[in-house]
């Protein structure tokens, strides 16, 4: 059984978010919306998703479908300005987040300008656990505490 972020109440304001970017929503999407949390809180790979969750194409499939509509936009704003926070350059911050959206899918080495990867072939950065909250608050939620729960 797979620890879950999502109570009720954030899935909802989650849902507000992603209406507003116009993604699209099934029965399921809560449960895809945990795995690509759990993807971006472990730093695993996409292959590594726990089943009970939902099949990891599902979860790689969607996060990309919603990228495309605009719904991570914030996140991935939010994990630059959180490397800069950290004592890192503002190359360096690109660096990472390039390198993120390249391990994510959401962008392909091959559509990157030849600086770009010259930039990831200089710093790299490995597969990196994000905070919880600052995933959730990307997302529109305003949880006070992130307390993972079995269902």
């Amino acid at each position: 059984m797979t620890r879950r972020v999502l109570t009720d109440d954030i899935w909802l304001q989650i849902q507000d978010t992603m209406k507003f970017y116009g993604c699209y929503r099934s029965k399921n999407s809560k449960n895809i919306m945990e795995a690509i949390l759990w993807k971006l809180r472990t730093g695993a790979t996409w292959r590594d998703i726990p089943e009970d969750l939902c099949p990891w194409q599902t979860a790689y499939n969607r996060f990309n479908r919603w990228a495309i509509k605009g719904l991570w936009d914030k996140f991935f704003l939010n994990y630059e300005a959180y490397w800069i926070q950290n004592g890192c350059s503002s190359t360096e911050a690109m660096s990472a987040l390039i390198s993120m959206r390249v391990e994510l899918g959401v962008v392909k080495l091959e559509q990157l300008a030849a600086h770009e990867v010259a930039q990831l072939q200089k710093y790299t950065w490995p597969s990196t656990r994000t905070d919880t909250r600052l995933i959730l608050k990307s997302l529109g939620a305003k949880p006070t505490t992130v307390k993972l729960h079995r269902n």
